[in-house]
């Protein structure tokens, strides 16, 4: 065989050359067509418009300073009318839930901005919504008479299904 490559002019690495040459392209149209992918993403599809803001939140006292951030971040969509503003709480999140809880997280980088429960309250005043995980209420004690009313339980179904026409924040 190599012979017969001898006598044909070709090396292994001419041939090896061209192999890689046809992944490259191969690879370059898949690139293009992730690129197309993102290009048409709810993001960029809602420049110049109003979107539809979710912002998961799955901190609680186990990191103020996150569960504070994904607060911020839902304030200032509110404050520069970008769009609606949804918070969905879950795992350590669903703290935030619990009547007497939220008032405890404050965060250390953050304090400026006051507690967990004064900015859930600014939000809820100036039009977000909130929902959480039903599983995690439970497991946190934050149900009936415990559980903030203006917080709606939303199972998996929910969230799988705002997340596809929403611009998510998943902190």
């Amino acid at each position: 065989m190599e012979e017969q490559k001898k006598k044909e002019g070709v090396n292994e690495s001419e041939e090896f050359s061209r192999g890689d040459f046809l992944k490259m392209v191969g690879a370059a149209g898949l690139g293009i067509a992730g690129l197309g992918a993102i290009m048409s993403s709810p993001a960029s599809a809602q420049e110049g418009k109003k979107g539809k803001y979710l912002i998961i939140l799955t901190s609680g006292s186990n990191n103020p300073n996150r569960a504070i951030l994904a607060l911020l971040l839902a304030d200032t969509v509110q404050k520069r009318e970008f769009g609606s503003v949804h918070i969905y709480m879950v795992l350590e999140g669903v703290e935030l839930c619990k009547k007497g809880h939220a008032e405890k997280i404050v965060s250390p980088a953050y304090h400026k901005f006051g507690n967990a429960f004064d900015m859930m309250e600014r939000i809820r005043k100036n039009g977000g919504t909130f929902g959480a995980c039903p599983p995690c209420l439970d497991w946190v004690g934050a149900t009936g008479e415990n559980k903030y009313d203006w917080i709606t339980p939303q199972g998996g179904d929910w969230l799988m299904k705002n997340i596809q026409d929403s611009i998510v924040s998943w902190l």
